[in-house]
């Protein structure tokens, strides 16, 4: 759950760090809502949200439509979760939990 977390936030900070010289806005999903927004499906989001924190696990299904929203694919996906390190989780979960005091 951690790794996907972690890897969706990557994923989500690319995005976020994204602008598009050519064009006067910035159309990338970049935020929770866009993503919801933004999905083949319907998702909500609490369920998006729930995705990016690690605290529940989601299906693949959902992740797949979370990632696909975000414009990425699953070898995209797949190639970051890859990169994810025993120290990324620990620095991850210590993030958390100061987060929730």
């Amino acid at each position: 759950m951690l790794k996907v977390a972690i890897t969706l936030r990557l994923l989500l900070n690319y995005n976020k760090s994204y602008i598009d010289v050519n064009t006067e806005k910035d159309d990338s999903v970049n935020s929770y809502e866009k993503i919801a927004a933004n999905s083949s499906a319907d998702i909500r989001k609490a369920t998006v949200t729930n995705a990016f924190s690690g605290a529940k696990k989601s299906t693949m299904v959902t992740i797949m439509l979370i990632v696909e929203s975000m414009g990425f694919n699953m070898r995209d996906f797949g190639d970051q979760y890859d990169k994810i390190t025993e120290k990324d989780i620990k620095e991850f979960k210590e993030f958390i939990n100061k987060n929730k005091s």
